[in-house]
C-alpha cells in the first residue's frame, strides 16, 4: 500500500465509527415539523455526511442562503441537545481501533459532527482512550471547516508525513478529503455512501465488513 509503513489512522465518525443515521434523521424532522416545514421527497434526498448546511440546500434548494443557514443552525441546535440515544457504536469499531492502538498508530477523529455531540458520542462509547485528536467542524467556532482543510490540520498536528497517513470513512466526501490531504485512503461500504458513489471517489481500499478491513489494514503494517 505505501512504502512506509502507515503511522497515523484518521477516522470518520457518522457511518464509520458510529451508526448514527437514525438519530441524525430524527433532529431534521423535528427541526422540519417545528418549523412547519413540508419535504414530501425527505426520505429520498436525506443522507448522513454532508455538513448540516449542505443538506439543508439539498432538502430545500429553493431557500435563500440566509434561510439555509438558519435551519442548519437550528438542526444543530437540535441534534446537539439532545441525548443521542439512538446512536450507537458498530460492533466491530472498538476491535477496529484496539488493532490501531495495539499497533502503535496514532488515531484521530476527523468529522463534520461538532465537538459537542461528538465528544459526548465518544465518551459513552468508551473510546476516549483510543484517540490522541478529535477534529470537528466547529473547530473555529462561527465557521464550519470542509472536511479536506480539517483533515489537513489532523495531519499537521499528527506531525505524521502525510505518506504515512490513512484516511478511513464511509462516503465519499472522505475519500476525496483524503485525496486532498495527500493520505491514503480506505472506503468502507457500511455506512451511508453505498459502494457506486465510493468507486467514484477512487479510493485505495474499500472494505465492505470487518474481515475485509482486517485484511486491508494489514498491509499498513
Amino acid at each position: 500500500m505505501a512504502e512506509f509503513p502507515i503511522k497515523a489512522c484518521f477516522f470518520d465518525f457518522d457511518g464509520t465509527l458510529g451508526d448514527t443515521y437514525n438519530g441524525i434523521r430524527s433532529s431534521w424532522q423535528q427541526v422540519l415539523s417545528e418549523r412547519g416545514l413540508s419535504c414530501p421527497d425527505f426520505d429520498k434526498r436525506f443522507r448522513v455526511g454532508p455538513p448540516a448546511e449542505k443538506m439543508a440546500g439539498i432538502l430545500f434548494p429553493e431557500m435563500s442562503a440566509g434561510e439555509l443557514m438558519d435551519l442548519a443552525t437550528a438542526y444543530k441546535q437540535c441534534y446537539d441537545s439532545s441525548e443521542l440515544l439512538e446512536e450507537k457504536p458498530y460492533p466491530w469499531s472498538r476491535d477496529i481501533l484496539e488493532l490501531c492502538r495495539a499497533s502503535g498508530k496514532k488515531i484521530y477523529v476527523v468529522t463534520y459532527k461538532r465537538f459537542k455531540s461528538t465528544l459526548k458520542l465518544i465518551e459513552r462509547y468508551g473510546f476516549s482512550e483510543y484517540f490522541s485528536g478529535v477534529f470537528c467542524a466547529d473547530v473555529i467556532p462561527g465557521q464550519t471547516m470542509p472536511k479536506k482543510d480539517l483533515l489537513k490540520l489532523a495531519v499537521q498536528v499528527s506531525g505524521v508525513p502525510a505518506a504515512r497517513g490513512v484516511m478511513i470513512g464511509d462516503t465519499e466526501l472522505d475519500i476525496l478529503a483524503g485525496h486532498e490531504a495527500g493520505v491514503h485512503t480506505v472506503a468502507v461500504s457500511w455506512g451511508y455512501a453505498g459502494m457506486d458513489i465510493l468507486k467514484k471517489a477512487s479510493p485505495e481500499f474499500i472494505a465492505s465488513n470487518y474481515d475485509e478491513f482486517i485484511s486491508i489494514f494489514k498491509s499498513f503494517c
